[in-house]
């Protein structure tokens, strides 16, 4: 049986690895620190079936509500805003994320449920 695709943008390396710890053995994961690593990763794997989107990829500014509406216009499944603030993940639905996370260390346990594994 296939694993289903989560993409993980997310800039921080322990975060990433923690996503990785927590998930890696019931889904494929596909790993972004930047925007740009995000878009060619998306654009090479259509099949994706969820996303989890940091706010701020890289540094504290919130900068990728124009990914999520990129993505919007070819990917229905859900994409997960995750951020520490609450106004950053606002943003991330208004721009399209259609859930939303606000301690990291909830995202994996979203991402079964979400996926139904």
């Amino acid at each position: 049986m296939n694993k289903k695709k989560v993409l993980i943008v997310e800039d921080r390396d322990t975060t990433q690895s923690g996503y990785r710890a927590s998930l890696q053995d019931d889904v494929q994961l596909l790993q972004a620190f930047t925007i740009e690593q995000a878009r060619e990763i998306f654009g090479a794997n259509p099949d994706i079936d969820l996303i989890v989107m940091d706010g701020c990829v890289p540094g504290f500014e919130i900068n990728t509500p124009p990914l999520v509406r990129e993505f919007r216009k070819t990917f229905r499944g859900p994409i997960i805003a995750t951020s520490s603030s609450s106004d950053y993940r606002q943003e991330l639905m208004l721009a399209g994320c259609s859930h939303e996370v606000g301690s990291k260390g909830d995202v994996p346990d979203k991402v079964l449920a979400l996926l139904s594994l």
